[in-house]
């Protein structure tokens, strides 16, 4: 089952993200992102199994400069370790593009494998469509900075410098 999350599951989110990262960083990350009024709208959805939790993810608003597209950046995504390469992830995003074109949102962008979320319609190198980094990245991630069009015509109508909420617009969440 996947649904919004609730207060109640924080404590399980944030260590599924300590887990599949191996690190405090992602888990900080996602209570900053949470707290920050730049970060809303945002869509925080979890998928769980007999009220255990097995995935997170977090969806919270960008923008394309001087347009009045609605946008939103997805970051971060984990899958409890035992639980992952069984689809867990994908079923969440795929919910997560559900909710979001029911609000309107038309782009959603992300900065990750290449050789994973197009499996979902990210388009690669979304610098070369047009959409820069909120922060320069190196040359060798270009194609890891991706854009997905979730209503079919926004990729073409749009460009710009693409601006996210302040907890994760750091330059050390672009250059790692």
């Amino acid at each position: 089952m996947i649904r919004i999350t609730t207060q109640k599951d924080m404590p399980a989110v944030l260590d599924i993200h300590r887990l599949a990262f191996e690190e405090e960083d992602e888990a900080i990350l996602v209570e900053n992102l949470l707290d920050d009024e730049t970060a809303h709208p945002l869509l925080s959805l979890i998928m769980e199994e007999d009220e255990e939790i097995l995935g997170h993810i977090l969806f919270t608003k960008a923008c394309v400069e001087a347009s009045d597209v609605s946008a939103m950046l997805l970051a971060p995504l984990a899958v409890h370790p035992d639980r992952q390469y069984k689809g867990i992830g994908q079923r969440l995003m795929k919910e997560g593009f559900r909710q979001l074109a029911g609000m309107g949102v038309e782009l959603v962008f992300v900065l990750g494998d290449p050789a994973y979320y197009p499996r979902v319609g990210f388009v690669t190198d979304a610098g070369g469509q047009g959409f820069a980094t909120p922060q320069p990245i190196p040359s060798q991630y270009r194609e890891a900075w991706m854009v997905k069009d979730l209503n079919g015509g926004a990729i073409d109508r749009y460009r710009g410098q693409i601006c996210v909420a302040d907890q994760i617009s750091a330059r050390e969440y672009w250059s790692d």
